[in-house]
């Protein structure tokens, strides 16, 4: 399937269910340890348009910064082993992302890019860490097109094809392109490693330096759209998101007008994507949201 199949309305409320009871247990784990988080992407939308999930929305995407980012994989990987797994570069050795996925063990929730990776996605919530971009603005733009490089490289050593937002005959081209390169990646057993540590070297180069900007490099838009001024994001505060209250930046309006535009506009039906799996299995959630009117 593909971002423009068709959820059964049903099962994408259980679904944005079951992943709002991860979220729920990841706010608690942030608020024991003293660690921050913000909404950004289509949930940062939700929170301000809609008090929750857009309507069509299948995921949960959370900023942190990267040393929150680290601590809070740490913990899930130390305490929480008996009912989530971490699902990133250092765990698991064909994932091809540079975020975190925290899903809950004894769920499926497979995109059919992953039909075939021996990688366990269950439902769950997508971490993105933000690390520091250089005020110059010369510099920003060598640093991302560093990071593009080696994220789009990573993405082709696993598949050959990779999910391209684009139609007609540039679709072909690129899509040609890329099973031409993952061949000659695997056949040449190009270096996952190699590839993960050019990478991270980018992404973190200004992380030991004070700078005004931060930005996740890792997402289907330009990093620099992801981009905010720390002034903009700090202190995060308090909105309703269905039936809790969650965390997004001081200024989510700039942020959000950064990276959509006229995010309160709603896009036509042909634009609004999600990602609808092959396979979806809701294990315990079949238990625990069985009393809960979908």
């Amino acid at each position: 399937m593909s971002q423009n199949e068709q959820y059964d309305p049903k099962v994408l409320r259980k679904l944005q269910l079951a992943e709002l009871e991860v979220f729920k247990d990841f706010i608690k784990i942030c608020d024991e340890n003293g660690l921050s988080y913000f909404l950004f992407a289509g949930c940062a939308i939700g929170v301000e348009r809609h008090k929750g999930f857009i309507p069509w929305d299948d995921d949960i995407d959370i900023g942190m910064l990267r040393d929150d980012y680290e601590k809070v994989l740490k913990i899930y990987r130390e305490k929480y082993t008996d009912k989530y797994v971490v699902l990133d570069i250092d765990s698991q050795e064909t994932f091809p992302f540079y975020n975190a996925e925290i899903a809950r063990i004894g769920t499926k929730n497979i995109p059919y890019v992953f039909k075939d990776a021996n990688v366990p996605m269950g439902i769950d919530i997508a971490l993105y860490p933000y690390d520091n971009v250089p005020d110059d603005a010369k510099k920003r733009r060598r640093q991302r097109s560093s990071v593009f490089f080696w994220s789009k490289l990573r993405i082709l050593r696993e598949f050959k094809k990779p999910v391209l937002f684009m139609h007609g005959w540039k679709r072909k081209v690129v899509s040609a392109m890329c099973i031409v390169m993952n061949r000659l990646l695997t056949w040449t057993h190009f270096s996952r490693k190699f590839i993960n540590r050019r990478y991270m070297k980018s992404a973190l180069k200004y992380n030991n330096e004070k700078t005004r900007w931060v930005a996740c490099f890792f997402g289907e838009m330009d990093p620099l759209k992801q981009a905010i001024k720390l002034d903009d994001l700090f202190p995060l505060v308090e909105k309703p998101f269905e039936d809790i209250m969650v965390k997004v930046p001081k200024n989510n309006d700039v942020f959000l007008k950064r990276m959509f535009g006229d995010y309160m506009k709603m896009p036509p039906v042909e634009s609004r994507k999600n990602h609808v799996p092959e396979v979806l299995e809701f294990g315990p959630f079949d238990e625990e949201l069985k009393d809960i009117d979908i």
